[in-house]
């Protein structure tokens, strides 16, 4: 059973910040690799799509940063 606060999938996704456990952040950044490939196969390898990919990449891994710290918090508290 989910607790209250964990959302479901498509919270994780849409959320600013990270999701509430490391499997489920590494599901999202799964997702997010794939949807970025399939614009980079749409639009092509423009200078545009480079510089999108590039703050994709720095906000997930600013974000799976951030959910590390939470996630040893939340594993040292059992």
């Amino acid at each position: 059973m989910r607790e209250p606060h964990e959302g479901n999938f498509l919270t994780d996704v849409m959320e600013l910040g990270p999701a509430p456990t490391m499997s489920r952040e590494l599901v999202v950044l799964v997702l997010t690799v794939v949807v970025v490939a399939i614009m980079f196969a749409l639009v092509g390898p423009g200078p545009v799509m480079w510089i999108a990919s590039a703050a994709v990449a720095v906000f997930m891994a600013v974000r799976f940063v951030v959910g590390l710290r939470g996630w040893n918090r939340s594993g040292a508290q059992r």
